[in-house]
């Protein structure tokens, strides 16, 4: 058991390290790429090695002193990181928690039981959720606020919820919808179906002969015994709303990791002969690592924290080293 989450927890961090160099190889080669094939910042000079700046880099922090970020008023990246940390975490737990909560309580609702099988709501609707990535449901979002301006003249312009900015109330309505409805409805169709075969198993059969309700299986029983696939579900859930928070953060102006993100990568819209140069926070290749670095951790720490979930929820997994069954 302790060599199993040791493994897990090396694993992690071998994954976390490789990603932070990856992220600043691409950073640093990407902006040196960008000025040699943009004819405003033709250079003749050979690409220097990576290497040297990343341990440069490493160094920074080991020794306390963070890279600045360009054009930040003096703050470090570890200042920026935790500012957008902040907002990113924030956001994404909410998220997360409204796609669990409603997502497993509409599995429930659709998971029914005379005869055992799966709403016909749910089938229709999940299967639209596919087809709509949080970007596009933004945008959906965006497209109904402005016709209700055209539809309500006497609004005089305000809106029930903004279409963008910070904060900890109305402004989260939007980013948290737009995150956390395909995720929903992903749930609530895997603990739908899980339930619908778990109620046509023996166990079921004789639990309702001897008397318990429906409820009282559905909730006691059947929905323990489909914790493990649902752990699987739950971290496949996160690792999909840290995929859409770029543009999610992006479209609504969430000051998040995100949108840091693409704001440092984002190539530049205008250039001038006489500056010659690129925008010195274009593909700075220390924010560039720390941010992807932060966001690659949660992902990587979710599917850890899932896959540790999962080896302690199913006994065959402690029993057996690789997840079988023992012949005897």
């Amino acid at each position: 058991m302790l060599a199993f989450i040791v493994k897990r927890i090396a694993g992690m961090a071998i994954l976390i390290a490789g990603v932070n160099f990856l992220a600043f190889s691409y950073a640093h080669y990407g902006r040196y790429a960008q000025m040699e094939n943009n004819p405003i910042f033709a250079r003749q000079e050979e690409t220097p090695p990576v290497l040297p700046f990343y341990l440069e880099y490493i160094n920074a922090f080991r020794n306390g002193e963070p890279p600045p970020v360009p054009n930040a008023a003096g703050m470090t990246v570890l200042d920026v990181v935790d500012s957008a940390a902040n907002a990113s975490f924030g956001l994404l737990g909410i998220a997360f928690s409204a796609s669990l909560l409603f997502g497993v309580f509409l599995g429930m609702r659709a998971a029914k039981t005379n005869p055992p099988r799966v709403s016909r709501w749910l089938i229709p609707i999940s299967t639209m959720s596919l087809a709509m990535p949080g970007f596009y449901v933004g945008a959906v979002l965006i497209t109904l606020s402005v016709l209700y301006l055209f539809l309500t003249p006497s609004s005089k312009g305000d809106l029930p919820f903004p279409l963008g900015g910070f904060g900890w109330d109305s402004h989260l309505v939007f980013p948290v919808i737009a995150l956390s409805f395909r995720p929903t409805l992903q749930i609530a169709q895997m603990t739908a179906s899980l339930l619908s075969d778990e109620f046509h198993k023996t166990y079921v059969t004789v639990a309702r002969g001897l008397g318990h309700s429906w409820r009282l299986v559905k909730i006691k029983t059947a929905l323990r015994n489909i914790y493990v696939p649902m752990f699987q579900v739950i971290a496949s859930s996160m690792s999909l709303m840290i995929g859409e928070l770029i543009l999610v953060e992006w479209l609504f102006g969430w000051p998040g990791l995100g949108r840091q993100l693409a704001l440092s990568i984002q190539p530049p819209q205008t250039a001038t002969i006489a500056g010659g140069v690129l925008p010195s926070a274009y593909l700075h290749a220390p924010t560039v690592a720390t941010v992807v670095t932060v966001l690659g951790a949660i992902l990587i720490i979710s599917n850890t924290a899932a896959g540790i979930l999962t080896y302690f929820s199913d006994p065959r997994l402690r029993t057996h080293p690789h997840g079988g069954v023992n012949a005897d």
